[in-house]
């Protein structure tokens, strides 16, 4: 048996471990402002369901939710904050030339929530999502300070100014990652589950301010994204959210439990993809032992 062999078998024990210490639903949570609060109703329901999550990523308000999920923060105090939530809790008007507000105060909503303030010590693995509006890549941020990664990718373009870090100049992750579900992979979740709400401002007609021109503008562009990102998705929910506006804060319940009908309603295909997960975690660790006795007959047998 060459060594070469042994650090291959070697390995795939690792992956084997990483897939069993590792179980659960990946989840890729979408920006959509107020509509976001619909990924809050998914975790209730995951939480009835005893379903596990291994790995978030989380584009705009969904790295918000995401993030104060991971950091170990309840479910329902987390709820309760929302509920009563306004815009100018995490936003201060401030018009200049690269936006009409500042998301400054995102931070102060971070200390109240949150239960870490570091990637690291988070109880979740978390990815948060940005947009580098120089070289028009994601940056995606998995390490470091929380309150600079989200106020980047929260920074929806028009209304927030741009956040700066080092040397980039950032803005919402929903300009590159809609539904963050290649950040949530890649973080190295086997089953990912993307949480669609969508940026469209809830109004029909013309638009009639700025917002709603940008707003409306981005929509258009992911339009043409939805290949991109569902190919890295097992699942798909999309939340029936459409007739809610990207401020209608004061409807929380209501996009909650639009949510939670989602999650309902995908349950059995949900518990089916974790069934199938298991059985072929447990079917690599059951040939990987194979592989073990054969190495260690052969190496007996060679002295």
């Amino acid at each position: 048996m060459t060594s070469h062999a042994h650090t291959s078998r070697q390995t795939q024990a690792v992956d084997s471990a990483n897939v069993s210490a590792q179980p659960g639903i990946g989840l890729a949570l979408g920006g959509g402002f107020a509509r976001g609060f619909a990924h809050l109703g998914v975790l209730q329901v995951f939480e009835q369901h005893h379903i596990p999550v291994s790995h978030i990523a989380g584009t705009s308000v969904g790295s918000i939710l995401g993030a104060a999920y991971a950091s170990g923060a309840p479910l329902a105090r987390i709820i309760e904050i929302c509920r009563n939530i306004r815009f100018r809790d995490f936003a201060r008007w401030r018009v200049s030339r690269l936006g009409l507000a500042s998301n400054h105060r995102l931070g102060n909503l971070i200390e109240r929530v949150f239960q870490s303030r570091q990637f690291e010590d988070l109880r979740i693995p978390l990815a948060v999502v940005a947009t580098d509006l120089t070289s028009g890549e994601p940056v995606v941020f998995t390490q470091g300070n929380l309150v600079d990664a989200i106020r980047a990718s929260c920074a929806f373009p028009g209304l927030f100014e741009p956040v700066e870090i080092g040397t980039r100049c950032l803005a919402d992750g929903g300009l590159v990652a809609p539904v963050p579900t290649r950040a949530a992979r890649d973080l190295g979740a086997t089953t990912v589950l993307g949480i669609s709400v969508g940026v469209q401002d809830g109004y029909r007609g013309a638009p009639t301010n700025i917002f709603q021109v940008v707003s409306r503008a981005v929509s258009a562009a992911q339009k043409h994204q939805l290949e991109i990102w569902e190919r890295y998705a097992d699942l798909v929910l999309r939340p029936d959210v459409q007739s809610l506006a990207w401020d209608d804060f004061d409807r929380a319940e209501e996009t909650i439990e639009a949510g939670a009908v989602a999650a309902r309603r995908a349950l059995p295909r949900i518990e089916k993809l974790l069934g199938q997960k298991k059985d072929a975690a447990l079917a690599l660790e059951a040939r990987l032992e194979a592989e073990d006795r054969s190495y260690l007959w052969l190496a007996e047998a060679h002295g």
